[in-house]
């Protein structure tokens, strides 16, 4: 289903939140950021706002989302601050679900690096509550070595970074990075964020007030993976690449951390390319990825 498609749907969506939600939505429109045409804010009469997220209604994304509530509870009674979780529904085609609005501004294109490495010890302190939540399905290591030696599902598209003289030599050492590192994923058993970039992290300035797009499928895995995508944006501010490097590898070993810098230059590459081609950002993570691979990549 297109955005386009989920959009037009909204007066239906609107009249299940009042009816069988009980929410008193008076104005549903789409919300700048996230995935276009499938986030949208949600006034009640009140003037209350929160946040609704849609999706095409599939049997694994129902029975994913119906185990989402549980999960951000168990991170919240840690100090997690993931956004409370108010409904979960469907209508025919769509899931949604309707979470709470956290203060705060996102720490990217904003702060960056910098505001990253003043809250450092308390983003450490978020990854560590991590541990041991990964209720969701398992597989890992099969999932994250795939990405790197085959591609994966709409993301870390290989052909994207094939089509290009500049990107061609960069999926080289990806898959092989893929080949030599896979094996020494580890499984775990930890709740991963699975994008947990500075876009996703929300603070008032003093500290973290909120670590947003959490969402099904849960993954349960290696919570250092989220330390490697945090270093990925990071990468270019030598004080913070030091501290989170440093981290990192007190929680993977060396080869885990390669594969999983590895997967966050091809996603990050393909994606830039694809969806914001010829953008400052798509040169800045293109110049990311160049500094990673280098460091990584012999």
């Amino acid at each position: 289903m297109r955005p386009t498609e989920i959009a037009s749907r909204l007066g239906e969506l609107s009249r299940v939140l009042r009816e069988q939600a009980g929410l008193d939505i008076v104005t549903l429109w789409p919300a700048t950021g996230g995935e276009s045409g499938t986030v949208f804010w949600a006034a009640d009469r009140a003037g209350s706002v929160s946040v609704v997220k849609v999706l095409p209604e599939a049997a694994d994304v129902t029975g994913r989302l119906r185990a989402l509530p549980a999960v951000v509870a168990r991170l919240r009674a840690r100090g997690y601050p993931a956004p409370r979780i108010h409904v979960v529904g469907q209508i025919p085609g769509l899931v949604f679900w309707v979470q709470e609005r956290l203060p705060g501004a996102a720490l990217d294109p904003g702060p960056g690096p910098a505001a990253v490495g003043r809250l450092l010890p308390e983003l450490i302190r978020l990854n560590d509550a991590q541990a041991g939540l990964g209720t969701g399905p398992g597989g890992w290591p099969g999932l994250l070595t795939g990405t790197l030696t085959t591609g994966g599902d709409g993301y870390c598209v290989h052909s994207t970074l094939q089509a290009r003289p500049d990107t061609r030599e960069l999926l080289s050492v990806v898959r092989r990075i893929g080949d030599r590192c896979g094996p020494a994923i580890p499984a775990g058993d930890d709740f991963i964020h699975y994008d947990f970039t500075p876009a996703n992290l929300l603070s008032d300035g003093t500290s973290i007030t909120g670590v947003i797009d959490v969402n099904p499928p849960v993954l349960a895995g290696d919570r250092a993976f989220d330390l490697a995508t945090l270093l990925f944006y990071c990468y270019d501010h030598d004080e913070v690449r030091e501290r989170l490097r440093a981290r990192l590898l007190e929680l993977a070993s060396p080869a885990a951390a390669r594969a999983y810098l590895a997967h966050l230059v091809l996603r990050q590459v393909d994606w830039s390319l694809r969806f914001h081609p010829g953008t400052p950002a798509m040169r800045r993570h293109l110049r990311l990825a160049r500094l990673v691979i280098a460091d990584i990549g012999s």
